[in-house]
């Protein structure tokens, strides 16, 4: 049997979930007429592994069905039913797990049925449990859902008067919710438009932005006194990073606002506020270097010491491993990123695990300024993603340029060229960043070896100019090292 989706999902499934599965299997309230408790009798004996040798159909129809011909479509249905069972039972895990989807259903069911007597307590249960919970993406479309089952009791019970500040409230949930939504969509459209040069030609959400007086709306909730006054304050001065970027003061107030408010929100939102902070920084560096990247790194430091650079739990995603890597080799915080690679190196994907430190040790290294050893250990790294592929092809060139190697920088560069325009996965925006980086890097070497000092000025004022480009401050760098 070769790895379905059966056996795919079951391998997810810890010790105590196959127990649990075993009892929903065996119920027939759940099986449908189809006995699969001998099927996952068998495949239990072989969780977790699941060994492709076991797991052959023959062996596993053998053991169902002694003394009986093998049968390609009885056991096809029996493991089609089986893969049903595990998605059922995942709905009941999920549906134990999620207290409020599982208030809303019976809240559903009892009006349904015209069962009024238990309504005013479930309410209050939902109500509890949105009260514990934090604010996130999800929060106030509970609390609207919330407020439209309260509507539903008022209406069921002829208690129409009361349903005004029902009513309110769930209008409110709803342009909250929207300011959220908005906000987010902003920014997941900025980063793409950023990092992948992806174009929106007609843009809804963002002419609404630029037109929606929020400021106003804003002193108009802490007037009122309004509960959520201080979030629509956090949505608008993150609205303005994207719609005035180079107005810091909207930096500064979100990042004060985030902070008195950060108990307020849940682990998930914390991350999420987070990125747009950073990305809007990341995205400023290039201009005030110090200033942002400093923030950068203390953001980083924050979340490393909250938990909140790791998901899934106590994972820490490759991206965020290497921005953090880098941001604190950026302020120059050395010592910080070698004690950053020993300790959460071990938090990485086991996969990627060792690649990523070598990785990391090629970006350390070269801060140093021991380029032989970023070669040695960029040539331990074994490539899966793309753009490790492009860094370390960007850290091998500017390695080859610092040591002076002149004839294998210029193959380098002529063999990375080959491999921008030939790969397919490289974005066509990514793809002319490094390509500039490598059209320049030529320059420089041309203008060193040949001591053509009097292109300098030309070539600098050709690389500031240039806005889609990688690594423009070392580029910067060499050519002033050359007039000295």
């Amino acid at each position: 049997m070769k790895e379905t989706n059966l056996i795919k999902i079951l391998k997810t499934f810890s010790k105590e979930e196959m127990k649990m599965f075993g009892k929903f299997v065996s119920s027939p309230y759940h099986n449908n007429g189809k006995n699969c408790l001998p099927l996952f009798k068998q495949l239990r004996k072989l969780h977790p592994d699941f060994k492709s040798g076991m797991i052959a159909k023959d062996i596993i129809y053998r053991k169902l069905y002694p003394g009986k011909k093998f049968n390609k479509q009885v056991l096809w249905n029996l493991t089609s039913a089986m893969e049903k069972m595990t998605k059922e039972f995942m709905v009941q895990t999920a549906l134990r797990s999620n207290k409020i989807t599982k208030t809303e259903l019976i809240l559903s069911e009892l009006g349904s049925r015209q069962l009024l007597n238990d309504y005013p307590g479930v309410l209050r249960e939902m109500e509890n449990l949105l009260e514990k919970s934090g604010i996130d993406y999800d929060y106030f479309e509970n609390k609207g859902h919330l407020e439209n089952y309260r509507q539903e009791y008022y209406h069921l019970t002829d208690k129409i008067h009361a349903m005004s500040s029902s009513k309110l409230k769930a209008t409110e949930y709803q342009i909250l919710l929207f300011l959220r939504m908005t906000v987010g969509g902003l920014n997941d459209m900025n980063l793409l438009s950023e990092t992948y040069n992806y174009k929106f030609d007609v843009n809804i959400p963002l002419e609404f932005a630029k037109n929606l007086d929020l400021k106003c709306i804003v002193e108009y909730a802490y007037n009122n006194n309004f509960e959520y006054a201080f979030l629509i304050e956090i949505y608008y001065h993150s609205l303005m990073l994207l719609l005035e970027p180079n107005q810091t003061v909207h930096l500064g107030k979100l990042r004060e606002l985030f902070g008195l408010h950060f108990n307020k929100f849940t682990n998930s939102e914390k991350r999420t506020i987070m990125h747009w902070i950073a990305n809007y920084c990341i995205d400023k560096a290039e201009f005030d270097e110090i200033n942002y990247n400093r923030i950068i790194f203390e953001l980083n430091e924050f979340r490393l010491k909250e938990g909140l650079a790791f998901y899934p739990e106590n994972q820490i995603p490759r991206a965020i491993y290497t921005q953090i890597l880098n941001s604190a080799l950026a302020v120059n915080e050395t010592e910080w990123a070698v004690n950053f690679i020993r300790n959460y190196t071990i938090k990485l994907q086991p996969l990627i695990r060792d690649s990523m430190e070598c990785m990391a040790y090629a970006f350390l290294y070269f801060h140093t300024k021991e380029y032989s050893k970023v070669l040695n250990y960029l040539n331990k790294v074994e490539f899966s993603d793309i753009y490790d592929k492009i860094f370390a092809r960007t850290l091998t060139a500017k390695s080859y340029y610092e040591l002076h190697e002149t004839e294998p920088l210029l193959n380098y560069i002529d063999s990375s060229r080959q491999f921008l325009m030939k790969n397919p996965q490289v974005t066509d925006m990514s793809r002319i960043y490094f390509l500039n980086l490598l059209k320049y890097i030529k320059k420089i070497v041309f203008i060193r070896e040949n001591e053509a000092y009097d292109e300098i000025l030309i070539l600098k004022s050709e690389i500031e100019k240039n806005k889609i480009i990688s690594d423009k401050k070392w580029l910067l760098e060499k050519l002033d090292e050359l007039k000295k």
